[in-house]
């Protein structure tokens, strides 16, 4: 069990699986609760300072979700990924991305525009430091929030079903990349650039593309 987990000495008032829920569910995003970990109810409402209850509610939902499996008689565990299933989820993110690409395109506010671009700086800074574990948390940042920009309600949802899967395998941000990161980073602006040239369908194309990884030579997509 993560040691983030202790440090949590209490919860925000409102609805505690609610809560338990956002926190578990960041701790696998992020990598501090690994692929088929156990999540022991009585320890996290221990951690956490709660009844059992409401860790259960939200290991409920984090199931239904995919992000956690439970296995009748043994508990509940992180959910990992075969590389079938993380090829399943890279297609997904695919057609996802072409979605999201399409629809905020030539819709994105101010603010959103400014959150890409700076973004992107950051990850020229990330680059530059050679921290790739910061990169990578940037390039997450930055499809999501091309994702929220589309307007569409479910496309987040949809990215957070698929997005542990493609963090187990590391689909974006592969520290084993051989190239150039500050590369990287500039192919996040030029789709930031098909984002303000107004034509959705090219956009579209783009966003899959780059998903896909067939801009590319083999797997270097990020």
């Amino acid at each position: 069990m993560s040691d983030a987990l202790s440090s949590v000495t209490e919860l925000k008032r409102g609805l505690l699986s609610d809560q338990i829920y956002e926190l578990v569910k960041t701790m696998i995003k992020d990598g501090s609760l690994a692929p088929g970990e156990q999540l022991v109810e009585s320890q996290l409402a221990r951690r956490l300072q709660v009844s059992q209850a409401p860790v259960r509610d939200a290991l409920k939902q984090l199931a239904h979700e995919g992000l956690v499996t439970h296995v009748r008689h043994q508990g509940n565990f992180v959910s990992s990924y075969s590389d079938e299933e993380v090829a399943q989820a890279k297609v997904a993110r695919a057609e996802l991305e072409s979605i999201a690409g399409r629809l905020a395109c030539g819709a994105l506010d101010a603010g959103a525009h400014q959150r890409l671009e700076d973004l992107i700086s950051q990850m020229h800074d990330a680059a530059e430091a050679k921290d790739l574990g910061v990169f990578r948390e940037l390039d997450f940042a930055f499809h999501r929030g091309v994702i929220e920009a589309s307007g569409n309600v479910y496309l987040p949802r949809m990215w957070d079903i698929i997005e542990p899967s493609l963090r187990s395998l590391h689909v974006l941000g592969d520290p084993s990349y051989p190239g150039d990161w500050h590369t990287v980073a500039e192919w996040h602006r030029s789709l930031l650039a098909a984002l303000d040239a107004g034509d959705p369908d090219a956009a579209a194309q783009l966003f899959h593309a780059h998903a896909a990884g067939t801009l590319l030579p083999d797997d270097e997509t990020t």
